[in-house]
């Protein structure tokens, strides 16, 4: 019986995927076409933090500072191009390298110097987003946004072949750099983690860290690599907020963009294929607001369309919650009918006996 009803919740669990995935889908043809593109360039800060929560979730530290780590790569990449006015490819480069640093520093204060791990992450979103004003203000004389000729914005990329193929070329081709890569590090992250024998210690680190060390996983080394690769997908993320979409840095423009990434993984159990497609509709959110904000022939309040990504958001953890405790009431369910079975079982061998 047991196996039966695992059996029909799988089938009702794939019939009601299925089902999604088709209404998804009506929805979104539907949609006008430059929605659709705007959803999935915003989608990418979401991509890459979500990637970034992931990791380091997955090695036992839940990675709070992904906003910090986001805002110092927004931050660093504008600096570097307005310094030396190369590619911007090298800011986003820069980027990644400052979130990575910013992570191993995080990781070295909380394994090494044993912060409370919830004050060390508020410290240092507290500590960039107030550095990031003071640095603008002192090196670049500029107050609220950091913004020169010299800084240029990543361009779009066509891709060859896909291009031509109808609504699909439109869809996925003339997007920049920084956007495909966030697809790319979407696979990277699922191979490291499922696919490899380091994948395999880091989960088994998050899991259970005395059973790892048990068997010679050094844990303190997998935190730390994940701690740094996390800081540099945040870093990446946060290069595309201000050299991807625009080509400045405006004051704490990550706008809790980091905290709604942590939400994603959350609503995706951790799962980097899932997260991808939940960061795609986080992405329309935003996309969502920004056009029906320039459609004032709707008359819709102004405040509510700016709050569409944070009622997505919030709506999110209400599901992730509903979930966890549909799934805590379905495992006491079925130990109580176990339990009941095994306790007749008993009765009736008593009995048997007399």
């Amino acid at each position: 019986m047991n196996t039966q009803a695992q059996d029909s919740r799988r089938y009702i669990r794939l019939a009601l995927t299925a089902i999604i995935v088709v209404v998804a889908i009506l929805v979104l043809l539907n949609l006008p076409i430059t929605l659709l593109q705007s959803s999935i360039r915003l989608a990418t800060p979401y991509v890459l933090g979500s990637m970034a929560a992931i990791v380091a979730s997955r090695a036992g530290v839940l990675n709070l500072a992904i906003e910090g780590m986001m805002l110092v790569g927004s931050f660093i990449a504008v600096a570097v191009l307005y310094r030396t006015g190369l590619d911007p490819l090298a800011g986003a480069l820069a980027a990644t390298v400052a979130g990575g640093i910013l992570g191993m520093v995080f990781a070295i204060l909380y394994l090494r110097i044993r912060i409370n791990l919830i004050i060390l992450a508020l410290a240092v979103n507290l500590f960039i987003s107030n550095a990031t004003v003071y640095f603008m203000r002192t090196q670049f004389d500029a107050f609220g946004t950091l913004a020169d000729p010299s800084i240029r914005a990543l361009p779009t990329l066509t891709l060859p072949i896909i291009d031509q193929i109808p609504f699909i070329g439109q869809l996925l081709s003339g997007h920049n750099a920084v956007v495909y890569l966030s697809w790319i590090m979407v696979v990277v992250v699922w191979v490291i983690l499922f696919r490899t024998q380091f994948g395999r210690h880091l989960r088994a680190v998050g899991e259970n860290k005395a059973a790892a060390e048990s068997v010679g996983i050094n844990i303190t080394r997998i935190q730390v690599f994940a701690l740094t690769f996390s800081g540099m997908l945040a870093g990446l993320a946060g290069s595309f907020l201000s050299i991807g979409v625009l080509s400045q840095f405006v004051d704490n423009m990550t706008d809790g963009r980091g905290w709604t990434a942590i939400t994603v993984s959350l609503f995706a159990f951790e799962q980097p294929i899932a997260a991808f497609f939940t960061a795609l509709f986080f992405g329309l959110s935003e996309a969502l607001s920004f056009y029906l904000q320039a459609r004032p022939e709707l008359a819709l309040p102004p405040d509510l369309l700016l709050a569409l990504p944070q009622i997505a958001t919030i709506a999110a953890l209400v599901i992730v919650a509903l979930r966890i405790r549909a799934g805590e009431l379905l495992k006491r369910r079925e130990f109580a009918a176990q339990f009941g079975r095994e306790l007749s079982k008993l009765r009736q061998g008593q009995i048997a006996g007399d």
